[in-house]
């Protein structure tokens, strides 16, 4: 039982890793989409800057997780999960700013990457 936890759990890491690469690199190649996929308006320059900067983040915490295993594994995703805290706190910050669909998924995308990572995170610990 534990053994399959275990591995439930791991591929649940390996899985919310794959998708950071993923938003990642749709981030970083093509930040309108991802803007818009996000809800928000079309990026002027500086917020491509600021979209590629979080999708390059992103791209290698996921693949540092993805290529690793065992401990190293687990260190990467706890560095995922630490963004992921820090992202939605910005969220937190920055809800005023927004609509408040945006807010809602500023906050709620993290939110909901905290509870599996944390989750997934306790189980192979």
């Amino acid at each position: 039982m534990t053994e399959q936890r275990d591995r439930v759990a791991d591929t649940g890491v390996v899985a919310l890793a794959a998708m950071r690469v993923g938003i990642g690199a749709l981030a970083w190649a093509r930040p309108d989409v991802t803007a818009k996929l996000f809800g928000f308006s079309h990026p002027d320059g500086q917020a491509r800057y600021v979209w590629r900067l979080f999708g390059v983040r992103d791209v290698l915490v996921g693949l540092g997780t993805v290529t690793s295993s065992g401990p190293r594994r687990r260190a990467w995703a706890r560095v995922g999960l630490l963004c992921d805290v820090a992202d939605g706190a910005a969220g937190v910050l920055g809800r005023d700013d927004v609509k408040p669909v945006n807010a809602a998924a500023m906050i709620g995308v993290p939110a909901a990457a905290v509870a599996f990572g944390s989750w997934a995170l306790a189980r192979r610990t």
